[in-house]
Formats: structure tokens, sequence, C-alpha cells
């Protein structure tokens, strides 16, 4: 079956099906890609592949794969992973599902490290050398004042089901110390005091693992240049946790004996603290859409055509639009909302086809968008404080964001979407500049008063 022989959503139920939220997995990557790059104007996906095609064997390098939440990170790195198979043995890890997403040290990321490498080499019939792995589980229940009965005990079922009858103790261990760290605090604390007593010994032991696991990769498949870990979903942690996870422990991050891919919250570039300076590479930014024709003096900016046309077509991967939409201006209109922003797109497409489904039309209509991209507004004149209107009138005038507390906020959280192309630049999010509050702000600033 070629990449057009599938067949698209025909009725409103299915097109709400086909237009899931979900990052695409590998299976779904022939029938509903849509390859964004020329649009967004920046080659963040085929930069990070010369860098991984340029390594050599042994080779490591740290790299920050950083946009908004719901741009499509989590897809592109999904193609990555699937792009790069054959060349590293790549690991994908989910940070949300291994750790408390709120509150993220970089001793957490050491913990996950070696809790799937270890675990990856077992059910390839390999093991970590039988005496750095005695060394480090030592060092550990010294550390920890754990014990093989204490562990035994306190693994759950689950949790022995999923590490497997041979999962010697250290696995075990970080099971434990990683279910405590994400269910409680007074635990969580108390174990990141435990490591912190001696970090160095911490991060030579994990280097020394991680070492011994290149070296048994390669020995059992020699085309391998190495381990390629993926730290995806970080860019959903805190504006605070990631200045301090990302700037404060730069250094502790890099440190690892492997080549690290982190998701970052585009908010991290816009900190204060100059953040390129602690990163021994530059950041690697999947912008927006780009739907608008840039023009620095104007607010209301006209439409980039291409761009629009690109966000529809993500619909049209997945749904017949003349069986699904009154007609295709409805669509456009729809894309003209999204501000170039994927998971934005899908979630008024969602919302369009349950409205139009429960006022009993056959398809979706104006009306039926107006409400969808309504829901979207009124979602962030929820959380918006009323003291941002201005600063996201400043942004609409001056296409750029404070590089302060409150332009980081604004980028967090969909407030102020970021472009590239010949130039770097903000602007607010369609559905935000659309309600009053920011309507009332933007015309005291253009007439000169205090808002």
């Amino acid at each position: 079956m070629t990449q057009t022989d599938y067949p698209r959503a025909n009725t409103l139920k299915a097109a709400f099906k086909a237009c899931d939220l979900a990052p695409l997995e590998p299976a779904e990557m022939d029938r509903y890609y849509v390859d964004l790059s020329p649009v967004r104007k920046s080659s963040a996906v085929d930069s990070v592949s010369t860098i991984l095609d340029f390594q050599e064997p042994g080779d490591n390098t740290t790299i920050l794969f950083t946009g908004h939440r719901g741009c499509g990170k989590s897809t592109e790195l999904k193609r990555i992973q699937q792009r790069w198979r054959d060349d590293y043995y790549v690991i994908y890890l989910e940070v949300n599902e291994e750790t408390d997403i709120n509150d993220v040290r970089y001793t957490d990321l050491y913990l996950i490290v070696i809790k799937q490498v270890e675990f990856e080499l077992r059910k390839l019939g390999l093991s970590f050398d039988a005496q750095l792995l005695q060394q480090f589980e030592a060092w550990f229940k010294d550390v920890t004042q754990e014990t093989e009965d204490t562990v035994e005990k306190s693994v759950s079922i689950t949790g022995e089901a999923s590490l497997g009858a041979d999962a010697p103790f250290i696995a075990k261990l970080l099971v434990k110390l990683l279910a405590q760290i994400k269910g409680s605090n007074k635990q969580k604390t108390s174990i990141r005091q435990t490591l912190e007593k001696d970090l160095s010994r911490l991060k030579a032991d994990v280097n020394l693992l991680l070492g011994n696991a290149y070296i048994k990769l390669r020995d059992k498949f020699p085309e391998y240049k190495g381990l390629l870990i993926i730290f995806d979903n970080l860019d959903r942690i805190p504006v605070e946790v990631a200045d301090h996870l990302f700037l404060d422990y730069a250094t502790q991050l890099q440190d690892l004996n492997c080549t690290l891919i982190y998701t970052v919250p585009i908010s991290v570039l816009c900190s204060p603290k100059n953040p390129l300076k602690q990163w021994d590479s530059d950041p690697h930014i999947v912008p927006m859409v780009t739907i608008y024709e840039f023009e620095r003096e104007r607010c209301d900016l006209d439409y980039n055509l291409t761009g629009l046309e690109a966000m529809a077509g993500l619909v049209e991967k997945r749904v017949q639009v003349e069986d699904v939409f009154e007609s295709r201006e409805v669509l456009l209109e729809m894309a003209k909302a999204s501000g170039g922003h994927v998971r934005q797109l899908m979630q008024m497409m969602r919302t369009a086809c349950r409205t139009a489904s429960t006022r009993k039309h056959e398809k979706i209509n104006a009306e039926d968008v107006t409400y969808a991209i309504k829901q979207q507004q009124f979602g962030f004149e929820r959380f918006i404080p009323d003291d941002h209107y201005p600063l996201l009138a400043q942004v609409c005038l001056t296409k750029n964001v404070s590089k302060d507390e409150l332009g980081q906020l604004m980028l967090f959280n969909v407030s102020v979407l970021e472009y590239n192309g010949d130039k770097r630049w903000n602007y607010p999010n369609p559905v935000v500049k659309q309600n009053e509050f920011f309507q009332k702000a933007l015309t005291a600033i253009q007439s000169g008063q205090t808002v």
C-alpha cells in the first residue's frame, strides 16, 4: 500500500479519532506524518541527524532539543529514533513515566539512565561487568542503608513483573528509589540528600557502567557507534525547575558517557542567566509553522499562504475534507487560529467534530469552528494574569518577548509563540490576541495611555 492509498476519515466520529493529540508512533509515520521543516523555516531535525552522522564510534555529545509543548517535538524524536536505530542503540525515555515531572533533579536522570541501560542490556542477554556492578551495588547499599531484604519487601508485584526474575539487586533498588522519588516528597528529599553526599562517586560509577555497556554492545553489535538516550517530556517541567536543571546543573547533564538528547522547555532560552554559555553546543529549536508574513512594525500580520496550506495539510492527511467540512475555507480558518501550533490545531479539530455532532450537523461548519476557537480562547483567559496583557500587546508590536521570568512564563504557557526564518521572532497566540483584554491593552499602548 502506498502512502496515498491509506483511507482517510470521512465521518465526524472517525475524524475525531484520526486527529489524536498523541505523538505519532513509528507505525503511523507513513500514514500521517507531514514534513513541516520547510514551513517552520528550521532544520532542527536534520541538524541533529548531522551530528549523529558525524560522530565516530565512542564519541559522545549532548544535544538540546526545544520548542513549545505540542509543537511536534515528540513525533520528530521518534523519527530520529527510527532513523538511527541501525547506527546506535537507542533508548527512548518519557521522563514523566520515571520521576516527578514537577521537580526533576539531575540525580534522578542518572538513576533513570542506569536503570534503563541495565534493563536493555539484560533484554539482549548481556550484563554489566560483574566486578563493576558489585562495586556500584556495594556503594549504593552503603549510602542508602538498603539490603537485599529491604528491597525485596518493598518492590511491588507490578515492579517485579516489569523487572523480570533475573533482575540484579541494583535494578530492584533503582525501581524502588525512583518510585519513592515520584511518589513521596519526604522520601524524595531524603534520597536526594543521601546521593548528594558523594556526587563525584555517583557520577564516576555511572560513567564506568556506561563505558562498560558500550563495550558490551559493540562486541555484540559492531555496527553501533554507541548508546543514544533520548529524554523526552522534559519540556513539561516548570520554569523554575527547568532553570535549575538546565542552567545550574548544565555541566552534570553533559558529563555522562553516552550521546544524549534532552527536550528542553523553550522558556530556558529566554532566561536572564544566559543559558547558551552553559552548554557546548547551540539548542536545536522546533518553532511554530510560519503562517504569517513577518513585519516588525505591524501588530496585525498578513498570512503566509504556504504555511497555512501546510497546517491544513496536517488535517487533510487524516481527514477527507469534503466529507467532514462544509468547505475548505472553514478548515483554513481553523489553521489561522492555530498560530502554526500543531497540538492547538488538533485540539480545535476534535472540539469542532464533537460540536458539529452534538448540533446534529452533517459536516463541520463555520459556527462549529468559531465555537472550537472560542473554547481555546476561554481556556487561556482562565489562567493568564491580568498584568500579562500589556506585555502580550508589546510582544505583538515588537515581535520580541522579554528576557525575564514573565517572558519565560508566557513562552512556557504558549500565550507567546516562537517563529524562525531569516529572523527569530515572537508573536501572541492568535486565540489570546482576539480576546477583549488583549485588545484593550493594545489600544491603550497605541494611544499612549497607561495600562
